[in-house]
């Protein structure tokens, strides 16, 4: 019984720190990312070399699945409110489904990390769950109207 309670609180922390990770990466400006200071990506997040040309650890390192999902996500966030945003937005399910995982490779729980991202994105005005019902409503219409 202690195990589980000692694994509980484990996986509440590891996904505290996930989340606190997430969230102090995602409002960290490009400049001052690892990747940036390693001429991997530019100022606004453009990747400028291809993964098979880093040679440390240090550099695959900065731009792990993790650090690629935030750089990803932090493009498409200064994209709002772009209208060619909702195409790309697509995206950020599979982004979540990548972090759930990740966080339960590392022994979280994924689907609370998840929705604390969702929370924060609301903060700063995004409803990932309106996008995601908007663009499926979008697609039904489309292929609807190929019918036709």
């Amino acid at each position: 019984m202690i195990i589980k309670e000692a694994q509980g609180d484990l996986t509440k922390v590891v996904g505290a720190f996930t989340v606190y990770k997430f969230i102090k990466l995602i409002v960290t400006p490009f400049r001052q990312m690892d990747a940036y200071k390693f001429g991997i990506i530019d100022n606004k997040g453009n990747f400028l070399k291809k993964l098979d040309e880093l040679t440390s650890d240090k550099e695959r390192k900065s731009v792990d699945i993790f650090n690629r999902l935030i750089i990803n996500l932090k493009k498409l966030i200064k994209k709002i409110p772009d209208p060619s945003l909702q195409a790309k937005l697509k995206n950020v399910a599979t982004a979540m489904i990548l972090i759930k995982e990740e966080s339960e490779k590392i022994g979280a729980d994924g689907d609370y990390v998840v929705s604390e991202i969702i929370k924060y994105l609301s903060t700063k005005g995004i409803n990932i769950k309106e996008i995601e019902i908007n663009n499926s409503f979008e697609e039904l219409l489309k292929e609807h109207n190929n019918d036709e």
